[in-house]
């Protein structure tokens, strides 16, 4: 690894990488993040616990904190599992040192009684998970250590109960009938796989990264083309998109290698501070002592199962034991780079789509659609081979979710019609939650705009009148948003009353699916079709369940005036907006190529203070930016309200 090449990384930067799994603490700041568990808010100045997480927003990695209730995220602890990481001690939480004593002794003795409760837990040994069985039957010696070979023993149970829950993931070799073994071993060395990843690095433009890789994928190590595993290569080149979690950051790692190579941990922590990099610095310490292989000659597929073995271990002890077995066989750059995979940054600077495009044109795009790295792969290799030469189709996976079609603002009339000069459908934007349905036979899957599965409370019920709306749809794939619609009126309820304390209080209310867009219908993939053959498949397909199932309405605009009029019309029931779509426009995962228009965009944001009719007299939300001077008629004095946007509104609309 060519350090003095990569991007220098500041130490506030170095706090801010990958810290999934970890756990930090604060007071809260301005009292409006609300906790994942008890859905309320945290009040400002209140303590709080935050759990670090991936970003499912982001296809390139990244992490999220997710706040809760000091004793909310402790009552998570006691349902966990015992192979799940939970916080032991105050030093596992970032920021303890800056709490109140009061603070302090509370969140001790919340970790008291939870390791009190996971003890007598796992002394019941009737219902213990096979991890729980090793972790309660290893002697102890009088200093509370595990003996060695115990320790051993339970780093390799948990390594396996890991390996059970892992994805399989078949090997896609490139090596064909004739070629040699040792030409594949030579594409699988970790050693080449350093190389690869350095010569990206080197390479500014983005162009030319995709460049490097789809040279080295036809000439491989030997110049007769790659002959090892591809799929394998590409998950460790993108080890944000397959992300494995990994108990340890950077502090952790500081004292597991300060133990394996006896170095001061003091003298180690300062090299982190000056570099802003943990694997570097471990690398200068390693390579300082001598410590390790003189040449390398471990394979991907030793390291793959390396990092399968370390999600699954949440001890200390178990880790360093990995670390320590691994760094035998490894030379200072391979360790390197070993810490680099484990904090999910290679420093190549190159995210998904530069990697995939190296495989296919439509790689990326497929990826997008179906999540399936290995499908992908498989596809792509296929379609390489065909004495037709054609590019990837771009489909969707049943039962994995795709990432959505997204809108962008649209301030004006006059923006949508210069968008879509040929015309559009204007849909009416419903104030719920997105949801993407799966239907495969008798099985269905719910997934959130975040791509995570939708709570159960929320489309329990759609079981029943899914197959009643679509009665010719063995399997399908379709977009839409859930909310309440109030039996009497026929009207959607406002945003929030799906939660499980605010539903109750409409007692002639339904959840309602508003269908607006098909993916798939029975195996037929819609994703490449324009809108307006998408459209009329699901006019065909779908039978409308009263106050269950609906089709989105949606209005064929090709003129300024129709647009106005529905625009008012929409204003006056108190409905959110409108989506605009272009009908030519094909379903492109993750992309912002529709147009939303709500009271918070048009005017640039005026009307959004106006009360909505019908919205129980909540004000719409609004986007908190600076407004332009109001310069009233009639030599009336500037005033900042409610009366003066009224007449701002009512003199940009004359």
């Amino acid at each position: 690894v060519r350090g003095r090449q990569q991007r220098p990384i500041s130490e506030s930067s170095n706090q801010a990488m990958s810290n999934v799994g970890s756990f930090g603490c604060e007071y809260a700041k301005r009292g409006t993040a609300g906790c994942k568990q008890c859905k309320q808010k945290i009040d400002k100045d209140t303590l709080r616990l935050c759990k670090v997480a991936a970003n499912p927003f982001s296809s390139e990695g990244g992490e999220m904190k997710m706040w809760y209730h000091a004793g909310c995220l402790f009552s998570t602890f006691e349902r966990a599992r015992a192979t799940t990481r939970v916080v032991e001690s105050l030093d596992d939480l970032d920021g303890a040192e800056s709490l109140q004593d009061a603070d302090k002794k509370l969140l001790q003795r919340l970790i008291d009684d939870l390791a009190e409760k996971r003890r007598n837990k796992a002394a019941g040994g009737a219902r213990a998970s096979p991890k729980k069985l090793v972790q309660t039957t290893l002697p102890v010696s009088p200093a509370g250590k595990a003996s060695a070979g115990a320790s051993a023993a339970a780093s390799s149970a948990a390594a396996s109960a890991a390996a059970s829950t892992l994805p399989t993931r078949a090997p896609l070799s490139m090596a064909g009938p004739g070629d040699s073994p040792e030409d594949a071993a030579k594409d699988n060395a970790f050693r080449t796989f350093r190389k690869l990843v350095a010569e990206i690095a080197d390479r500014p433009g983005y162009s030319d990264k995709t460049r490097v890789l789809a040279e080295f994928l036809a000439k491989g190590s030997t110049g007769g083309g790659f002959k090892g595993d591809l799929s394998l290569l590409i998950r460790l080149l993108l080890p944000g998109v397959e992300r494995r979690v990994y108990n340890v950051k950077d502090r952790q790692l500081l004292k597991i290698f300060s133990g394996i190579l006896g170095a001061p941990i003091d003298a180690m922590q300062e090299l982190l501070n000056s570099n802003g990099d943990i694997a570097e610095t471990v690398g200068i310490e390693f390579d300082k002592r001598g410590s390790g292989a003189a040449k390398s000659s471990l394979s991907m597929q030793e390291v793959d199962a390396f990092l399968d073995r370390l999600a699954g271990l949440s001890r200390e002890d178990d880790q360093g034991a990995a670390f320590k077995q691994l760094a035998a066989k490894c030379t200072g750059n391979d360790l390197r780079m070993v810490l680099r995979l484990v904090r999910h940054d290679l420093r190549m600077n190159a995210g998904s789509k530069h990697i995939l495009d190296a495989i296919d044109p439509n790689a990326y795009a497929a990826f997008q659609a179906s999540r399936n790295l290995h499908d992908v792969l498989q596809r792509a290799l296929a379609a390489k081979a065909s004495p037709v030469k054609r590019n990837l189709s771009v489909r969707a996976a049943l039962m994995t979710p795709v990432l959505p079609m997204l809108a962008e603002a649209c301030r004006s009339v006059e923006h949508a019609m210069r968008r879509c000069p040929n015309g559009f459908y204007a849909e009416i934007k419903y104030d719920g939650e997105r949801v993407q349905v799966h239907k495969q036979g008798q099985q269905f899957s719910y997934f959130s705009r975040s791509l995570k599965p939708v709570q159960p409370h929320k489309v329990a019920h759609l079981k029943e009148f899914i197959p009643r709306a679509f009665p010719g749809g063995d399997n399908l794939i379709v977009d839409a948003e859930v909310l309440l619609m109030d039996t009497k009126t026929d009207k959607p309820l406002p945003f929030g009353t799906l939660g499980v304390h605010k539903k109750e209080a409409f007692k002639d209310a339904t959840v309602c699916l508003f269908v607006f867009d098909c993916l798939q219908f029975n195996n037929d993939n819609l994703m490449l079709r324009p809108l307006k053959e998408r459209r009329e498949v699901l006019e065909r397909s779908m039978q409308e369940v009263k106050h269950r199932v609906h089709l989105s309405e949606a209005e064929l605009i090709r003129s300024p005036a129709p647009l106005e009029r529905l625009l008012k019309r929409v204003f006056n029931e108190g409905l959110e907006g409108l989506v605009l779509k272009s009908l030519d426009g094909v379903y492109e995962p993750g992309k912002r190529h529709w147009l939303k228009m709500k009271k918070d965009y048009l005017h640039d944001g005026a009307m959004a203070r106006l009360r909505r009719p019908g919205g129980a007299g909540r004000l719409l939300r609004h986007r908190q930016q600076r407004r332009p001077a109001v310069h009233l008629p009639h030599g009336l004095p500037r005033r900042r309200g409610h009366l003066a946007n009224r007449l701002q509104v009512c003199q940009r609309l004359r």
